[in-house]
């Protein structure tokens, strides 16, 4: 295991392989083990190392103090802090879902520090639903208070009976028993309190910042999934609007790409990395 401290926030990550660096980003109430624990990372360090990052109130990262930063343009920068901390000048950055949010952030500002961008599941607003201001707040409130008041188990067990939006490629799958078990041992590191509060402060930003998106110079894959309908638009508004983009749809599989199809997305990022060569 390893650290590096910035400001107030003790960063946890993982590494694996040598070349140039990638930089990873998992999604809500999941850590660094998304992409270590799936596969996806030990195909990715044949050619490459790869960094995975607890970002703040997830996994191994700890906060000390009442500043917990639980915003996207504080979060950012802390894909900056890591690679000062690793003295990577120039690195791929990987990010999905939440993490995808905040990597596109970070390209936004910093494009010309990136060899690439690769946006799983995600869009670049942090709404986490399409149903207005009053409607996204009354859904982030019930899913504070659902990683309030539940543990993991109750949580994976709810989700089993009722999917939603984000779990419907996993239900979904021939092998969904097996999924939710990996689910839960994704989810099952983190502390559901802590989570709430990163929920309540980080997702009320409706802008999908489209001058943003087109200063993303970098080269840059984005990947949706035939399931995943939550993040069908956004992903639509990312491949619009960013210049050099090549934009992939998986098919019968949902918004869990690493964890529903991890051979799958292991050979699209594999590829995209390699037409860059």
């Amino acid at each position: 295991m390893a650290y590096f401290q910035h400001n107030n926030v003790n960063f946890h990550y993982q590494e694996m392989g040598t070349g140039d660096a990638i930089i990873a980003l998992h999604g809500l109430s999941q850590h660094s083990a998304y992409w270590m624990d799936t596969g996806v990372a030990k195909a990715l360090s044949k050619t490459h190392r790869i960094i995975a990052l607890d970002f703040r109130a997830h996994g191994l990262t700890t906060i000390e103090g009442d500043d917990k930063g639980y915003d996207i343009d504080i979060m950012q920068g802390d894909i900056g802090a890591l690679a000062d901390h690793l003295k990577l000048d120039k690195f791929h950055l990987l990010g999905h879902s939440t993490g995808g949010m905040i990597a596109a952030r970070y390209a936004m500002q910093h494009a010309s520090r990136l060899l690439s961008l690769m946006l799983t599941n995600c869009g670049s607003s942090t709404n986490f639903s399409n149903k207005g201001a009053a409607g996204n707040a009354e859904a982030v409130e019930f899913l504070a208070m659902s990683f309030e008041n539940f543990s993991w188990e109750q949580i994976i067990a709810g989700l089993r009976i009722n999917s939603g939006p984000l779990f419907a490629g996993v239900a979904a799958a021939s092998d969904s028993d097996q999924l939710f078990k990996k689910a839960l041992a994704l989810m099952s590191a983190g502390n559901g309190k802590s989570i709430a509060q990163f929920v309540r402060s980080f997702y009320n930003d409706p802008d999908p910042k489209i001058e943003g998106l087109q200063n993303i110079t970098c080269p840059t894959l984005i990947v949706s999934a035939e399931l995943d309908r939550f993040f069908s638009e956004p992903s639509q508004i990312l491949a619009k609007h960013i210049p050099n983009n090549k934009h992939i749809e998986g098919q019968s599989m949902g918004h869990m790409t690493a964890l529903e199809a991890p051979q799958w997305l292991s050979q699209e990022l594999t590829g995209f990395l390699r037409s860059l060569a």
